[in-house]
C-alpha cells in the first residue's frame, strides 16, 4: 500500500472527531457529588464551570447552603440537600431529589469520606462502622441509586468513584495506623471494578480516582482528636515521617482529573483506577547528575 493511501487512511478519520473545545463542554448534563468542602467544592465548581447542573450532598446543612449560594451567585445551577450518605435512604433521597430538579443523572462523584488514624490494636467497632459505612457503603448505594436513574434516562453516564492511595496503603511513611481507611479505600476500587463489568452494557463508564495528600478543611483537622490520644510524640513522628510525601497545596490539582473522567474522555476506559498523588510511589531524583548536558553538575 502507497504511503499517500496510508495518510488518507488516518486523515479521512479526522472529520469524525469531537472539537477538542467540546470535550468539556457537559452542558444537559446532572452531576450528584456529595461533600462540600475541600475537593467537593472544587469538583463541584469545576462541573459547574463545565455546564453541567450539580446536586451536592452532606450532612452539614450551613455549610451546604453557602455552597448553593456561592455557585448560585457564580451563575451556576447548583443545588444542596442534606445527605448522611452513610443512610440508604438518603442517598437514594439524594438521586431522586437530581431528577425531581433537573432530570435523570448523568454524573455521580461520590467524595464525602471519613477517616481517623488509629493504631491497629485501638480500634473500636464504632470508628469501623463510621468509616466504612461512610467511605465504603455510601459511595456503593449512591453509585446503585445514580446509575438505575441513568440507565431510566436511557443515555451514557460517567461514575467515577473515589478512592485514595490508602488503597495501597500508602499513607504517611512509618506510621499506618489507618487499617479502616484502608480497607475501605480499596474496597471502593473493587466496587468500582466490579460496576465497570456489569454497566458498560448500558453505555455506563466507571472509573475510580484516587487521590493522594490535599490541603483541605478535613486533613486539616482529622488529627485533632489522634493527636489528643497519643500525644506529642505522635506529632512530632508525624511531622517528621510526613516531610517526603506529596501534598497537593491545591484540591484542583486532583478535580481537574475527575473532571476529564466525567467527559467524553473516558468514553474508552472502564474501572480504571488513576492515581493522582504526586508521585507518592517514587523516590525523585534530586540533583542533575550529567556531565554531557549544560547545567549539570559533571558538565
Amino acid at each position: 500500500m502507497d504511503k499517500e493511501t496510508l495518510f488518507y487512511m488516518s486523515a479521512d478519520t479526522l472529520e469524525d472527531l469531537k472539537p477538542i473545545r467540546n470535550i468539556f463542554d457537559l452542558s444537559g448534563k446532572v452531576a450528584i457529588v456529595t461533600g462540600t468542602l475541600g475537593l467537593a467544592l472544587t469538583v463541584i465548581y469545576r462541573l459547574a464551570e463545565c455546564g453541567a447542573s450539580v446536586v451536592c450532598g452532606a450532612r452539614n446543612a450551613q455549610v451546604g447552603t453557602m455552597v448553593e449560594q456561592e455557585m448560585t451567585g457564580r451563575g451556576y445551577q447548583v443545588a444542596f440537600k442534606q445527605t448522611d450518605v452513610s443512610r440508604l435512604e438518603d442517598v437514594q433521597a439524594l438521586v431522586a431529589f437530581a431528577e425531581e430538579k433537573y432530570g435523570n443523572v448523568d454524573i455521580v462523584v461520590p467524595i464525602a469520606a471519613v477517616w481517623e488514624a488509629r493504631a491497629f490494636v485501638d480500634v473500636e467497632e464504632e470508628t469501623w462502622d463510621k468509616i466504612l459505612d461512610t467511605d465504603l457503603k455510601g459511595q456503593y448505594f449512591l453509585c446503585q441509586a445514580a446509575a438505575r436513574s441513568m440507565i431510566r434516562g436511557g443515555k451514557r453516564g460517567k461514575i467515577v468513584a473515589i478512592s485514595s492511595v490508602a488503597y495501597r496503603a500508602d499513607d504517611v511513611a512509618k506510621m499506618a495506623m489507618m487499617t479502616p481507611y484502608n480497607a475501605a479505600k480499596a474496597g471502593v476500587v473493587g466496587a468500582a471494578m466490579g460496576m465497570a463489568r456489569e454497566l458498560k452494557q448500558y453505555g455506563i463508564n466507571v472509573n475510580c480516582i484516587a487521590p493522594g495528600g490535599m490541603v483541605t478543611p478535613g486533613a486539616m483537622m482529622n488529627g485533632v482528636r489522634t493527636s489528643e490520644l497519643y500525644g506529642a510524640e505522635y506529632d512530632k513522628d508525624l511531622m517528621k515521617n510526613g516531610k517526603g510525601t506529596p501534598v497537593a497545596s491545591n484540591p484542583d490539582e486532583v478535580a481537574l482529573m475527575i473532571v476529564a473522567m466525567c467527559t467524553d474522555i473516558s468514553n474508552y476506559m472502564y474501572g480504571q483506577v488513576i492515581d493522582v498523588d504526586g508521585g507518592s510511589q517514587f523516590s525523585f531524583q534530586e540533583k542533575p547528575w550529567s556531565y554531557t548536558m549544560e547545567g549539570g553538575l559533571h558538565g
